[in-house]
């Protein structure tokens, strides 16, 4: 009854004053601002009786991760493929030990280690060779076997591409071979040339010597192992420990691709590209991997971006906002003199798309007021902020006129100019993770990765009943390197 007779009392000086004045309104809410500045009441307590709280209610909230995307540029060190190369064919590269065949005995030993060149999808090398053979001569009324040796070097190229399922595909070609000791057998008791002969078994066995060199290829390159392992890996849950929180990420690839394998300068270079879905958790507990999926088919483009784009969800509780609001708001004095007012509390909820503010206040006013905000990205200061702060709520015209007169203005310019939520802290927390378990690392002997993030945006900033559910989407750079 006492907060009613105030109201009453109110509305009755702001009459009478402008009765005394001679100014007809059809509508208190119609009053000149002078008017209402010589309103004089000590204090007005307003419930839930005077003033109504804007109605909580929010749009569904469907979220569906978005498909991040990663390219990783790899250059692959000439230098290593020929040490890999020569750890292949050392010693006894080739041997054939059955004579009854085609009359022929051949061994072959690599004598020198291999030198390579790559030129757009074609691998050029030298393998200098020393030979020993035994051949089977028949002479009419008799048979003899005779051992050849000699020493060879021989171009060879070698044209590379991949399969749908991940096989190295190798096609080897015999370019040329120049004698550096000529063959020679010995025919009673003399050393005879036999270069011809060579020549021939060379040409008759070409495609052996071809076939074995891809063999080795696919042996110490077994591609499609190396990928399912990648691939599995990437599923599992990645936890670090960043900004004093315990994070993880957990991966969903879809699609895998890569650009044809080109050879520059010394390097062999291309670059891998994954489609992902990706979710960002914080906790303790692993929230395990989804439905793990096998490696897919593998997809060639003739060219991709080197930049990796990833999207993720971050929520912003009710209860941080409220904190970072009170860090703020808490006994800040608006208005002047015996019209100001104290600010005790403050909370947040949603009505649709826009954030309403309660703010729980002391002084010419106690009770609780209310304003309506719409939250966005601020890139420049990487947080959520607020903007269209306004008191747009059906309560007496006279209380609004009051709020709107001493107080909105003020409230307006601290809440846009100074309220924040940051997300630097979630960009740095996302930033060391890729520090600590992506970047930087040896995921394989001689198989290192690098990169960094550069930029952060936000997609959609949607309010639901817990908080605001924000759209992450982080931009950087990734290269891995074979050395």
């Amino acid at each position: 009854m006492q907060k009613l007779l105030s109201i009453i009392l109110l509305s009755f000086c702001i009459l009478q004053s402008a009765y005394a004045r001679k100014e007809v309104v059809d509508d208190i809410n119609d009053l000149p601002l002078d008017t209402l500045l010589s309103v004089k009441v000590d204090s007005l307590e307003i419930d839930s009786t005077t003033i109504e709280a804007p109605e909580e209610v929010y749009d569904k909230f469907y979220y569906i991760p978005r498909t991040s995307t990663i390219h990783i540029p790899m250059s692959i060190n000439i230098p290593l493929i020929e040490r890999r190369l020569n750890e292949a064919f050392s010693g006894l590269i080739y041997n054939d030990s059955i004579i009854d065949d085609d009359d022929l005995k051949l061994k072959a030993w690599k004598t020198r280690n291999i030198k390579l060149k790559y030129q757009a999808d074609t691998l050029f090398y030298t393998i200098p060779v020393k030979i020993w053979a035994e051949k089977h001569f028949d002479l009419g009324i008799t048979t003899t076997d005779k051992e050849l040796n000699a020493e060879i070097e021989i171009d060879f190229q070698t044209t590379i591409n991949f399969s749908k399922d991940w096989k190295l595909l190798t096609h080897t070609t015999i370019l040329d071979y120049r004698w550096l000791s000529k063959p020679t057998i010995k025919i009673l008791g003399m050393n005879m040339s036999i270069s011809f002969l060579a020549d021939q078994l060379i040409a008759s066995n070409r495609n052996d010597f071809n076939k074995e060199i891809d063999k080795a290829l696919n042996e110490q390159i077994p591609l499609a192992d190396y990928m399912a392992e990648i691939w599995m890996s990437m599923q599992e849950p990645i936890s670090t420990n960043a900004s004093g929180y315990q994070i993880w990420i957990v991966a969903s690839p879809e699609n895998i691709y890569c650009t044809p394998l080109l050879g520059d300068l010394g390097k062999l270079t291309t670059t891998l590209g994954i489609k992902t879905k990706l979710d960002l958790f914080v906790g303790n507990q692993n929230p395990g991997s989804r439905r793990k999926t096998k490696l897919p088919p593998l997809k060639m483009y003739s060219n991709c971006m080197d930049t990796i784009d990833i999207g993720v969800l971050t929520d912003l509780p009710y209860e941080l906002m409220d904190s970072v609001a009170m860090d703020l708001l808490k006994g800040t004095t608006f208005g002047e003199g015996r019209h100001s007012i104290s600010v005790d509390t403050i909370f947040f909820y949603g009505k649709k798309d826009k954030l309403v503010i309660g703010l729980g206040v002391s002084g010419f006013i106690n009770g609780k007021i209310y304003l309506e905000s719409v939250p966005y990205f601020d890139k420049e200061n990487v947080s959520i902020k607020v903007t269209d702060v306004d008191y747009k709520l059906d309560t007496r015209n006279v209380l609004a006129k009051i709020v709107n007169l001493f107080y909105k203005k003020k409230l307006k310019e601290k809440l846009e100019n100074e309220f924040e939520l940051p997300l630097r802290t979630e960009f740095e927390m996302i930033k060391e993770f890729g520090r600590n378990s992506i970047f930087d690392t040896e995921i394989f002997p001689d198989i290192k990765i690098n990169g960094r993030l550069d930029d952060i945006g936000v997609e959609r900033i949607q309010i639901t009943p817990i908080g605001l559910k924000v759209s992450l989407d982080i931009n950087g750079k990734l290269r891995l390197s074979v050395d």
